[in-house]
Protein backbone atom coordinates (compact mmCIF):
# COMPACT_ATOMS: atom_id res chain seq x y z
CA UNK A 1 0.00 0.00 0.00
CA UNK A 2 1.20 3.52 -0.85
CA UNK A 3 2.62 5.89 1.76
CA UNK A 4 3.20 9.49 0.71
CA UNK A 5 6.74 10.40 -0.32
CA UNK A 6 6.16 13.63 1.57
CA UNK A 7 7.18 11.78 4.72
CA UNK A 8 10.71 11.54 3.37
CA UNK A 9 11.09 15.34 3.42
CA UNK A 10 11.12 15.80 7.18
CA UNK A 11 12.25 14.00 10.35
CA UNK A 12 10.10 12.83 13.22
CA UNK A 13 9.59 15.46 15.89
CA UNK A 14 12.53 15.30 18.32
CA UNK A 15 10.30 15.00 21.38
CA UNK A 16 8.32 12.17 19.83
CA UNK A 17 11.48 10.19 19.08
CA UNK A 18 12.96 11.03 22.51
CA UNK A 19 9.84 9.69 24.22
CA UNK A 20 10.28 6.34 22.45
CA UNK A 21 13.92 6.12 23.56
CA UNK A 22 13.00 7.00 27.14
CA UNK A 23 10.30 4.35 27.22
CA UNK A 24 12.79 1.67 26.16
CA UNK A 25 15.25 2.69 28.87
CA UNK A 26 12.52 2.74 31.52
CA UNK A 27 11.20 -0.69 30.51
CA UNK A 28 14.68 -2.19 30.51
CA UNK A 29 15.76 -0.70 33.85
CA UNK A 30 12.44 -0.63 35.68
CA UNK A 31 13.27 2.91 36.78
CA UNK A 32 11.41 6.09 35.86
CA UNK A 33 13.50 8.61 33.94
CA UNK A 34 13.87 12.20 35.15
CA UNK A 35 12.53 14.21 32.22
CA UNK A 36 14.00 17.70 31.71
CA UNK A 37 13.47 17.73 27.95
CA UNK A 38 9.96 18.98 27.17
CA UNK A 39 8.78 22.53 27.95
CA UNK A 40 5.48 21.44 29.49
CA UNK A 41 4.82 23.67 32.52
CA UNK A 42 3.82 21.64 35.56
CA UNK A 43 3.03 24.66 37.76
CA UNK A 44 -0.74 24.31 38.37
CA UNK A 45 -3.03 26.85 36.66
CA UNK A 46 -4.75 29.52 38.72
CA UNK A 47 -7.64 28.10 40.74
CA UNK A 48 -9.69 31.10 39.65
CA UNK A 49 -9.37 30.08 36.00
CA UNK A 50 -10.10 26.42 36.71
CA UNK A 51 -13.35 27.35 38.45
CA UNK A 52 -14.31 29.59 35.53
CA UNK A 53 -13.60 26.79 33.08
CA UNK A 54 -15.93 24.49 35.03
CA UNK A 55 -18.58 27.18 34.78
CA UNK A 56 -18.10 27.62 31.03
CA UNK A 57 -18.19 23.87 30.39
CA UNK A 58 -21.53 23.72 32.21
CA UNK A 59 -23.14 26.36 29.98
CA UNK A 60 -26.00 25.01 27.79
CA UNK A 61 -24.26 25.54 24.43
CA UNK A 62 -20.71 24.65 25.43
CA UNK A 63 -20.81 21.33 23.56
CA UNK A 64 -21.66 22.86 20.19
CA UNK A 65 -19.22 23.64 17.38
CA UNK A 66 -17.63 27.00 18.20
CA UNK A 67 -17.81 28.34 14.64
CA UNK A 68 -14.79 29.52 12.67
CA UNK A 69 -12.73 32.31 14.17
CA UNK A 70 -12.89 34.10 17.48
CA UNK A 71 -15.91 34.55 19.73
CA UNK A 72 -16.63 38.12 20.90
CA UNK A 73 -15.36 37.21 24.36
CA UNK A 74 -12.02 36.00 22.98
CA UNK A 75 -11.62 38.99 20.63
CA UNK A 76 -12.52 41.59 23.24
CA UNK A 77 -10.21 40.02 25.83
CA UNK A 78 -7.22 39.81 23.48
CA UNK A 79 -7.76 43.36 22.18
CA UNK A 80 -7.99 44.64 25.75
CA UNK A 81 -4.85 42.78 26.83
CA UNK A 82 -2.73 43.97 23.88
CA UNK A 83 -3.73 47.54 24.56
CA UNK A 84 -2.88 47.34 28.26
CA UNK A 85 0.23 45.18 27.95
CA UNK A 86 1.85 46.62 24.82
CA UNK A 87 -0.18 49.74 24.01
CA UNK A 88 -0.97 48.10 20.66
CA UNK A 89 -4.40 48.63 19.09
CA UNK A 90 -5.90 45.61 17.35
CA UNK A 91 -9.03 45.21 15.26
CA UNK A 92 -11.01 41.97 15.14
CA UNK A 93 -9.65 41.41 11.63
CA UNK A 94 -6.11 41.40 13.04
CA UNK A 95 -6.46 38.43 15.39
CA UNK A 96 -7.34 34.75 15.32
CA UNK A 97 -7.43 31.95 17.93
CA UNK A 98 -5.08 29.01 17.50
CA UNK A 99 -5.18 25.44 18.81
CA UNK A 100 -1.93 26.13 20.60
CA UNK A 101 0.84 28.34 19.22
CA UNK A 102 2.23 25.33 17.33
CA UNK A 103 -0.96 25.31 15.26
CA UNK A 104 0.01 28.68 13.81
CA UNK A 105 3.69 27.77 13.51
CA UNK A 106 2.83 24.66 11.51
CA UNK A 107 0.34 26.25 9.12
CA UNK A 108 1.95 29.62 8.37
CA UNK A 109 4.25 28.12 5.68
CA UNK A 110 1.17 26.75 3.93
CA UNK A 111 -0.24 30.27 3.89
CA UNK A 112 2.80 32.31 2.87
CA UNK A 113 5.04 30.05 0.79
CA UNK A 114 4.82 27.67 -2.16
CA UNK A 115 6.87 24.59 -2.97
CA UNK A 116 10.47 25.62 -3.65
CA UNK A 117 10.16 28.95 -1.82
CA UNK A 118 12.71 29.81 0.87
CA UNK A 119 12.05 30.36 4.56
CA UNK A 120 14.66 31.82 6.91
CA UNK A 121 14.83 30.16 10.34
CA UNK A 122 17.08 30.73 13.36
CA UNK A 123 19.93 28.29 14.04
CA UNK A 124 19.51 27.23 16.81
CA UNK A 125 15.74 27.54 16.77
CA UNK A 126 12.44 25.87 17.53
CA UNK A 127 12.27 22.66 15.41
CA UNK A 128 8.65 23.35 14.41
CA UNK A 129 9.86 26.28 12.29
CA UNK A 130 11.50 23.69 10.05
CA UNK A 131 9.55 20.41 9.98
CA UNK A 132 6.17 21.61 8.64
CA UNK A 133 7.86 23.82 6.04
CA UNK A 134 9.86 20.83 4.75
CA UNK A 135 6.65 18.80 4.66
CA UNK A 136 5.19 21.43 2.32
CA UNK A 137 8.21 21.38 0.02
CA UNK A 138 9.73 24.67 1.12
CA UNK A 139 13.49 25.27 1.31
CA UNK A 140 14.90 25.99 4.77
CA UNK A 141 17.64 28.65 4.96
CA UNK A 142 19.16 28.86 8.47
CA UNK A 143 20.54 32.11 9.82
CA UNK A 144 23.06 31.91 12.62
CA UNK A 145 22.52 32.70 16.28
CA UNK A 146 26.03 32.02 17.48
CA UNK A 147 27.61 31.80 20.91
CA UNK A 148 30.22 34.32 19.74
CA UNK A 149 27.41 36.82 19.09
CA UNK A 150 25.62 35.93 22.35
CA UNK A 151 22.88 34.26 20.27
CA UNK A 152 21.70 37.64 18.97
CA UNK A 153 20.49 38.50 15.46
CA UNK A 154 22.94 39.54 12.77
CA UNK A 155 21.02 41.80 10.42
CA UNK A 156 23.80 41.77 7.83
CA UNK A 157 23.81 37.96 7.69
CA UNK A 158 20.02 37.81 7.31
CA UNK A 159 20.13 40.36 4.50
CA UNK A 160 22.79 38.34 2.66
CA UNK A 161 20.60 35.23 2.83
CA UNK A 162 17.51 36.89 1.37
CA UNK A 163 16.97 35.97 -2.28
CA UNK A 164 14.19 36.40 -4.83
CA UNK A 165 12.70 33.17 -3.49
CA UNK A 166 12.62 34.25 0.17
CA UNK A 167 9.04 34.52 1.40
CA UNK A 168 9.32 34.82 5.18
CA UNK A 169 11.66 34.91 8.16
CA UNK A 170 11.03 33.39 11.58
CA UNK A 171 12.14 35.35 14.66
CA UNK A 172 11.77 34.11 18.26
CA UNK A 173 12.59 36.10 21.40
CA UNK A 174 12.62 35.21 24.26
CA UNK A 175 14.28 32.35 22.46
CA UNK A 176 13.62 28.66 22.51
CA UNK A 177 16.15 27.12 23.08
CA UNK A 178 18.72 29.73 24.16
CA UNK A 179 16.69 31.93 26.52
CA UNK A 180 18.18 35.01 24.83
CA UNK A 181 15.99 38.13 24.69
CA UNK A 182 15.75 41.15 22.39
CA UNK A 183 14.77 44.79 22.70
CA UNK A 184 12.60 46.75 20.30
CA UNK A 185 15.66 48.65 19.11
CA UNK A 186 17.29 45.33 18.14
CA UNK A 187 14.20 44.12 16.24
CA UNK A 188 13.30 47.40 14.53
CA UNK A 189 16.01 47.22 11.83
CA UNK A 190 14.76 43.76 10.85
CA UNK A 191 11.24 45.12 10.38
CA UNK A 192 12.65 47.82 8.11
CA UNK A 193 14.65 45.20 6.16
CA UNK A 194 11.60 42.97 5.63
CA UNK A 195 9.56 45.94 4.45
CA UNK A 196 12.30 46.94 2.03
CA UNK A 197 12.62 43.37 0.69
CA UNK A 198 8.85 42.68 0.68
CA UNK A 199 9.02 39.54 2.81
CA UNK A 200 6.89 38.46 5.75
CA UNK A 201 8.22 38.52 9.31
CA UNK A 202 6.72 35.96 11.68
CA UNK A 203 7.45 36.71 15.35
CA UNK A 204 7.09 33.84 17.81
CA UNK A 205 6.40 35.56 21.13
CA UNK A 206 5.28 32.46 23.06
CA UNK A 207 7.51 33.30 26.04
CA UNK A 208 6.63 36.99 26.37
CA UNK A 209 5.43 36.54 29.96
CA UNK A 210 8.21 34.15 31.01
CA UNK A 211 10.94 36.68 31.80
CA UNK A 212 13.34 37.34 34.68
CA UNK A 213 15.66 39.92 36.26
CA UNK A 214 13.39 42.84 35.41
CA UNK A 215 13.33 42.20 31.66
CA UNK A 216 9.95 42.88 30.00
CA UNK A 217 9.45 41.37 26.56
CA UNK A 218 8.05 43.64 23.82
CA UNK A 219 5.61 42.91 21.02
CA UNK A 220 6.92 43.36 17.50
CA UNK A 221 3.68 45.20 16.76
CA UNK A 222 4.92 48.07 18.93
CA UNK A 223 7.22 49.01 16.06
CA UNK A 224 5.53 51.57 13.78
CA UNK A 225 4.54 49.97 10.46
CA UNK A 226 5.22 46.40 11.64
CA UNK A 227 1.67 45.33 10.80
CA UNK A 228 2.49 45.91 7.13
CA UNK A 229 4.70 42.81 7.07
CA UNK A 230 4.46 41.06 10.44
CA UNK A 231 2.31 38.76 12.52
CA UNK A 232 2.96 37.65 16.09
CA UNK A 233 2.11 34.30 17.69
CA UNK A 234 1.29 33.93 21.39
CA UNK A 235 0.68 31.01 23.72
CA UNK A 236 -1.52 30.27 26.71
CA UNK A 237 0.60 27.18 27.42
CA UNK A 238 3.38 29.08 29.13
CA UNK A 239 1.56 32.27 30.16
CA UNK A 240 -1.22 30.51 32.07
CA UNK A 241 0.05 26.89 32.39
CA UNK A 242 -2.68 25.81 29.96
CA UNK A 243 -0.39 23.62 27.80
CA UNK A 244 -2.75 20.65 27.62
CA UNK A 245 -5.73 22.78 26.60
CA UNK A 246 -4.07 23.78 23.30
CA UNK A 247 -4.76 27.50 23.26
CA UNK A 248 -2.91 30.23 21.39
CA UNK A 249 -3.37 33.24 19.16
CA UNK A 250 -1.99 35.12 16.19
CA UNK A 251 -2.21 38.88 15.69
CA UNK A 252 -1.00 41.42 13.15
CA UNK A 253 -1.31 41.79 9.39
CA UNK A 254 -4.97 41.34 8.44
CA UNK A 255 -4.13 39.77 5.05
CA UNK A 256 -2.12 37.01 6.71
CA UNK A 257 -4.79 36.49 9.37
CA UNK A 258 -7.49 36.09 6.70
CA UNK A 259 -5.35 33.67 4.68
CA UNK A 260 -4.62 31.55 7.75
CA UNK A 261 -8.31 31.53 8.64
CA UNK A 262 -9.11 30.18 5.17
CA UNK A 263 -6.55 27.37 5.54
CA UNK A 264 -7.79 26.46 9.01
CA UNK A 265 -11.40 26.39 7.80
CA UNK A 266 -10.41 23.20 5.96
CA UNK A 267 -8.32 21.70 8.76
CA UNK A 268 -10.22 22.13 12.03
CA UNK A 269 -13.44 23.48 13.50
CA UNK A 270 -12.00 26.12 15.79
CA UNK A 271 -11.20 26.48 19.48
CA UNK A 272 -14.00 25.19 21.72
CA UNK A 273 -16.47 27.65 23.25
CA UNK A 274 -15.46 26.99 26.88
CA UNK A 275 -11.79 27.55 26.09
CA UNK A 276 -12.50 30.77 24.20
CA UNK A 277 -14.56 31.94 27.18
CA UNK A 278 -11.70 31.03 29.48
CA UNK A 279 -9.20 32.88 27.28
CA UNK A 280 -11.29 36.05 27.22
CA UNK A 281 -11.75 35.94 30.99
CA UNK A 282 -8.04 35.32 31.67
CA UNK A 283 -7.04 38.23 29.42
CA UNK A 284 -9.46 40.58 31.16
CA UNK A 285 -8.90 39.31 34.70
CA UNK A 286 -5.17 38.71 35.19
CA UNK A 287 -4.34 36.78 38.36
CA UNK A 288 -1.12 38.63 39.08
CA UNK A 289 -0.56 37.01 42.47
CA UNK A 290 -0.64 33.58 40.84
CA UNK A 291 1.64 34.73 38.00
CA UNK A 292 4.21 36.06 40.45
CA UNK A 293 4.22 32.74 42.32
CA UNK A 294 4.72 30.87 39.05
CA UNK A 295 7.65 33.07 38.00
CA UNK A 296 9.18 32.79 41.48
CA UNK A 297 8.92 29.00 41.25
CA UNK A 298 10.67 28.93 37.88
CA UNK A 299 13.44 31.23 39.10
CA UNK A 300 14.05 28.90 42.06
CA UNK A 301 14.13 25.85 39.78
CA UNK A 302 16.40 27.63 37.32
CA UNK A 303 18.87 28.52 40.05
CA UNK A 304 18.91 24.95 41.39
CA UNK A 305 19.61 23.61 37.91
CA UNK A 306 22.35 26.16 37.24
CA UNK A 307 24.19 24.85 40.28
CA UNK A 308 23.34 21.18 39.86
CA UNK A 309 24.36 20.69 36.24
CA UNK A 310 27.95 21.62 37.03
CA UNK A 311 28.35 18.21 38.69
CA UNK A 312 27.93 16.51 35.30
CA UNK A 313 30.24 18.87 33.43
CA UNK A 314 27.62 21.23 32.02
CA UNK A 315 27.72 25.03 32.11
CA UNK A 316 25.07 27.59 31.20
CA UNK A 317 24.38 31.30 31.38
CA UNK A 318 21.45 32.51 33.45
CA UNK A 319 18.71 33.24 30.86
CA UNK A 320 16.46 36.29 31.04
CA UNK A 321 13.58 34.59 29.29
CA UNK A 322 11.82 31.34 28.32
CA UNK A 323 11.95 28.09 30.33
CA UNK A 324 15.28 26.49 29.46
CA UNK A 325 18.97 26.37 30.20
CA UNK A 326 21.06 26.26 27.03
CA UNK A 327 23.94 24.28 28.50
CA UNK A 328 27.34 23.68 26.95
CA UNK A 329 28.44 20.05 27.05
CA UNK A 330 31.93 19.01 28.28
CA UNK A 331 34.81 19.20 25.82
CA UNK A 332 35.30 15.47 26.31
CA UNK A 333 31.82 14.74 24.88
CA UNK A 334 31.81 13.92 21.18
CA UNK A 335 28.50 15.62 20.34
CA UNK A 336 25.19 16.66 21.90
CA UNK A 337 23.25 13.56 20.86
CA UNK A 338 25.84 11.17 22.29
CA UNK A 339 26.03 13.18 25.49
CA UNK A 340 22.23 13.17 25.90
CA UNK A 341 22.12 9.43 25.23
CA UNK A 342 24.83 8.73 27.79
CA UNK A 343 23.00 10.87 30.36
CA UNK A 344 19.80 8.92 29.71
CA UNK A 345 21.47 5.50 29.84
CA UNK A 346 23.71 6.10 32.86
CA UNK A 347 21.75 8.55 35.00
CA UNK A 348 18.18 8.30 33.64
CA UNK A 349 18.13 12.04 33.03
CA UNK A 350 16.42 13.23 29.84
CA UNK A 351 17.63 16.41 28.11
CA UNK A 352 17.22 17.54 24.52
CA UNK A 353 20.34 17.32 22.34
CA UNK A 354 21.18 20.73 20.94
CA UNK A 355 21.59 19.40 17.41
CA UNK A 356 17.78 19.06 17.30
CA UNK A 357 17.64 22.87 17.14
CA UNK A 358 20.19 23.25 14.35
CA UNK A 359 23.90 22.82 13.66
CA UNK A 360 24.81 25.63 16.09
CA UNK A 361 23.44 23.44 18.87
CA UNK A 362 25.98 20.64 18.41
CA UNK A 363 27.89 21.52 21.60
CA UNK A 364 24.80 22.17 23.72
CA UNK A 365 21.81 20.50 25.33
CA UNK A 366 18.51 22.14 26.28
CA UNK A 367 17.34 21.59 29.86
CA UNK A 368 13.80 22.52 30.87
CA UNK A 369 13.19 24.08 34.29
CA UNK A 370 9.38 24.02 34.07
CA UNK A 371 9.29 20.40 35.26
CA UNK A 372 9.45 19.22 38.86
CA UNK A 373 13.11 19.19 39.88
CA UNK A 374 12.73 18.31 43.54
CA UNK A 375 14.25 14.86 42.92
CA UNK A 376 17.25 15.98 40.88
CA UNK A 377 19.74 15.08 43.63
CA UNK A 378 18.58 11.46 43.39
CA UNK A 379 19.71 11.28 39.73
CA UNK A 380 22.94 13.26 39.65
Amino acid sequence: MHISKRLERFPENIFSSLAKEVKKVEEKSGRKAFDLSVGSPDFPPSGIYIEKLKEYISEPKSHLYPGFGATPTFSDGLIDWYKKRFNVALSKEELFPLLGAKDGVAHIPMVLADEGDEILVPNPGYPAFTGPALMMGCVIVPYSLSEENDFKLSLSEIEKKITSKTRMVWVNFPSNPTGQVASLSEIEPLVALCKRKNIWLIYDNAYAEMTYDGYVAPSILQIPGAKDIAVEIGSFSKMYSFAGYRMGWIVGNAQVIAALAKVKSQLDSGMSRPLQQLAGYAFSHPDMAWHEKMITSYIERKNILLRSIQTIGLSAKDPKGALYLWARIPESASDSYSFAQELLQKKHIVVTPGIAFGSNGERFVRISFCSDITRIADYL
